[in-house]
């Protein structure tokens, strides 16, 4: 049986030393867990959604910079197009300090107990409506499919580019013999959070369950 435990990363870039913190980690909780191959499953999930969320940090710095009006749907779209050009050539260690500077960064708590394993991945840059509604029609295409090839051939030409990784996500739970179902992505009070809910126990009760 796991013991209690509550754990937190701070994240500005997502590097070579926090990846190795992170790797350890999870090589760390696989162990105690005895369930072969999850650690670097649950490495490979957090590594994508603190990718995710420290490029939408970026993606804040950049549209601020350069005064994109993220009220007017033209301008984001441009701001989006100009962005992804500019992000396929950025070295992401120039703008630590920027995002130091704006007090952006990206939260990993992991809290783990003998009924469950929560893991949140939070950073403190709010979703645009219409980053809300391509992450949840991402998330269900991502349902539905049984490969990465598959969401690809279908649904890659209007995922926008994070569409894969969130697919690649969704997959590895399944893979891990959990229901992705659990998987959710949501904000309040100033920050995104992605939250993975990992039941370790029969008579466990879903946080939406305990919610409601």
């Amino acid at each position: 049986m796991p013991a209690e435990k509550k754990n937190k990363f701070l994240v500005h870039i997502l590097d070579d030393n926090a990846r190795d913190q992170l790797k350890v980690y999870f090589r760390n909780l696989e162990t105690e867990l005895g369930r072969e191959g999850m650690g670097t499953a649950l490495f490979n999930v957090v590594q994508e959604l603190v990718t995710n969320a420290v490029k939408a940090n970026v993606k804040r710095v950049f549209f601020e910079q350069n005064h994109y009006d993220l009220e007017d749907p033209a301008a984001y779209k441009k701001g989006l197009e100009d962005f992804r050009v500019f992000f396929r050539s950025l070295d992401a260690g120039s703008y630590r300090q920027t995002l130091r500077d704006m007090e952006l960064s990206v939260r990993v708590d992991v809290d783990l107990d003998h009924q469950r394993l929560l893991i949140f991945v939070r950073n403190n840059t709010i979703m645009m409506q219409q980053e809300e509604v391509r992450i949840r029609k991402n998330l269900a295409a991502a349902m539905g499919v049984k490969d990465l090839v598959e969401f690809s051939v279908h649904y890659g030409d209007e995922s926008e580019g994070n569409g894969l990784g969130l697919a690649m996500v969704v997959l590895l739970i399944k893979d891990m013999g959990f229901d992705p179902g659990f998987f959710r992505v949501y904000h309040n009070e100033g920050q995104t959070t992605a939250r993975l809910e990992f039941p370790l126990s029969a008579d466990y009760r879903p946080l939406r369950k305990v919610a409601n």
